[in-house]
């Protein structure tokens, strides 16, 4: 039975990284982007079916629909330190970008999201991959994008790893 029970988990956690990755391309492709970084996989693990993303801003009063906003202004704020308007800029929508790729690819910290997951379900075996999961692995990257925009929003590391612990906590089947 327990066997049964895992090879489950495994599968639904399969479907959950495609979910993951697709929803991710998707993200970066709508912002004019060919790879996905660590800010897309956030907003992708924010549309995932099982909400838990979404319930850990919510427990620390974010609005996380508010986030992809905080990540134009890191972009904007790039721009403006060398010197290009990044309001300007940020101001027209990029044209999306299509892609006939077969294999999958991302920029550094959507590699390093994914070897933290991959890492994360060798020590939690018995819970299935939630996006609650993709939340903490992103509040503990120290840089980049994805972490300049949940400090723009005001979100601090450690409120936003204590809601993920209380929502896994919470999490049932």
């Amino acid at each position: 039975m327990v066997v049964f029970k895992r090879l489950r988990l495994r599968l639904r956690d399969m479907r959950t990284i495609s979910k993951l990755i697709s929803g991710a391309d998707e993200q970066a492709h709508l912002m004019g982007e060919e790879e996905p970084g660590a800010e897309h996989y956030l907003l992708s693990a924010l549309k995932l079916p099982d909400g838990t993303a979404q319930h850990v801003f919510e427990r620390i009063g974010a609005d996380p629909g508010k986030f992809k906003l905080a990540i134009k202004e890191q972009y904007s704020d790039a721009l403006s330190s060398i010197g290009i308007d990044g309001v300007k800029v940020m101001e027209e929508e990029p044209e999306p970008v299509t892609s006939d790729r077969v294999l999958h690819n991302s920029k550094p910290s959507g590699q390093a999201v994914m070897k933290e997951l991959y890492a994360l379900k060798k020590r939690d075996k018995d819970r299935p991959l939630l996006g609650a999961h993709i939340v903490d692995v992103v509040a503990r990257m120290e840089h980049g994008v994805a972490a300049r925009a949940l400090k723009a929003m005001g979100i601090e590391k450690e409120a936003i790893i204590s809601a993920v612990n209380k929502e896994l906590d919470s999490f049932c089947c």
